[in-house]
């Protein structure tokens, strides 16, 4: 039996909540420094007047496509939201002129988010306060090889939890 299973299966046994497991106790803290994180990016953002946090989100993951321009389906994927939550958000970005939705030649069903140009304007003056804010809040307790190995670990998590891997 694996250390997890060994850990959870304890857990039960002794009537702990599974919270209070290692894994339990790792997740708690991820979702809160994710959130203190988070808070920290949206208030230096809104300090220098910018939109919120999701708008840099969808901007950066379109920016990084081929062509600057993603399928719907995979950027709710990638930005790990709903397709609705994602169309409301586009729907702003669109009317606030910083993308575009596209459609396949082929097929109308599949649509795509465009950058524009005042998109990836705004992406380029956001960009410096998000990078200074995660500088701050990682270099102080990661170095550049942990954070790597960070990286990896949660891909690792993500990758697993999106395939139902178990």
């Amino acid at each position: 039996m694996s250390d997890q299973a060994t850990a959870t299966t304890t857990a039960a046994q002794h009537g702990e909540c599974p919270a209070n497991t290692p894994h339990g106790e790792a997740w708690g803290s991820l979702s809160r420094t994710h959130a203190a994180v988070s808070q920290r990016l949206q208030e230096a953002l809104a300090q220098g007047d910018f939109p919120p946090l999701p708008w840099y989100e969808v901007l950066a993951a379109v920016a990084e496509a081929p062509e600057q321009r993603m399928r719907m389906g995979d950027l709710a994927e990638a930005l790990v939201i709903t397709r609705g939550g994602l169309t409301k958000l586009v729907d702003r970005l669109v009317k606030a002129g910083l993308l575009e939705r596209t459609f396949n030649e082929t097929d109308r069903r599949v649509s795509y988010a465009t950058l524009l140009p005042a998109g990836i304007h705004l992406l380029t003056e956001m960009r410096p306060v998000i990078v200074g804010e995660l500088e701050v809040a990682f270099s102080a307790n990661l170095s550049v090889i942990q954070a790597n190995e960070l990286r990896a670990t949660l891909d690792g998590i993500r990758a697993d939890a999106c395939s139902g891997v178990v």
